[in-house]
């Protein structure tokens, strides 16, 4: 941000802008403020929840601790050859200040694997982190444009969590899923703990908060199965439901296991037959 009356001249360079919004706004990671009017004697103002780093010419000079502090350009011949044409050393360097958010952010990654009996299943994987290094964040990551963002953090981590959550799921049963949650977490947790410390980050914790069969059927028959109902009632309840939302008078028997014979479909032959049986049986009794 740009404050003063002079364009020659950088006076403040701070996230908070002059409407009181900051533009390190939640989800924000990385800020990056690249302007050729940073300069020797400009203001660096580092927020209370932030760290900030100004990179000169491509390489990093210093990092900065929530405060605030007077900027310099390197004392080199180049520096004293525009001095005397009036710059009073104040000479526009190339200059980055990029700021970096130490607020605890919250990102999700979504996605689908299989179980041993290649049955697909969604999950949803919550993990909570901070930013501790940000040399090795700013080395790490590429920045397109001036923000880096929680999102663009969980594009980057979604196939290592894909792949922690295969390598448990694919050799699990469905039957057995839920019982294997913890090994699911941990191997998670893992994989999710060495990349983004390889980052500067620090993971607070991670949780699957979802994991259920994609199906919408298998899904169903899954929870009836987790009431203490075994699998082929489980099964035939599901096919009840389906039956019933279609007004299928045969639901209650296919829940009962029972055959269902509708009257009106049999053959005229077989359906006089069967009246004379019943009309037999009556006059008997």
């Amino acid at each position: 941000m740009m404050q003063g009356n002079s364009s020659l001249f950088r006076t403040v360079v701070r996230t908070l802008q002059e409407n009181g919004q900051d533009i390190m706004a939640p989800g924000v990671m990385i800020w990056r403020d690249h302007n050729v009017d940073i300069r020797t004697r400009s203001r660096l103002i580092v927020e209370s929840n932030q760290k900030a780093i100004v990179r000169i010419q491509g390489q990093v000079a210093q990092v900065f601790e929530p405060g605030s502090y007077d900027l310099s350009t390197p004392n080199t011949p180049v520096a004293t050859f525009f001095s005397r044409l009036g710059y009073g050393g104040n000479v526009p360097w190339t200059a980055e200040a990029i700021f970096f958010s130490l607020a605890r952010f919250e990102a999700r990654s979504n996605g689908v694997s299989q179980t041993a009996e290649l049955i697909p299943l969604i999950y949803q994987v919550a993990y909570y982190f901070q930013i501790t290094d940000p040399v090795k964040l700013l080395q790490a990551v590429q920045l397109n444009g001036v923000f880096y963002t929680v999102n663009d953090l969980s594009i980057y981590v979604s196939p290592i969590i894909d792949q922690s959550v295969s390598q448990v799921l694919n050799s699990v049963s469905i039957k057995d899923l839920y019982a294997n949650l913890h090994k699911l977490s941990d191997s998670v947790s893992a994989s999710l703990r060495e990349v983004l410390n390889e980052l500067g980050i620090n993971l607070i914790i991670s949780r699957i908060i979802r994991i259920e069969p994609e199906d919408e059927t298998m899904r169903r028959i899954v929870q009836l199965t987790g009431m203490g109902i075994d699998m082929n009632t489980a099964i035939r309840a599901r096919l009840s439901e389906i039956m019933a939302l279609k007004s299928d008078p045969a639901a209650t028997n296919m829940f009962l296991g029972t055959p269902y014979f509708n009257m009106y479909i049999l053959p005229m032959g077989q359906l006089q037959q069967i009246q004379q049986e019943n009309k037999g049986n009556n006059e008997n009794k």
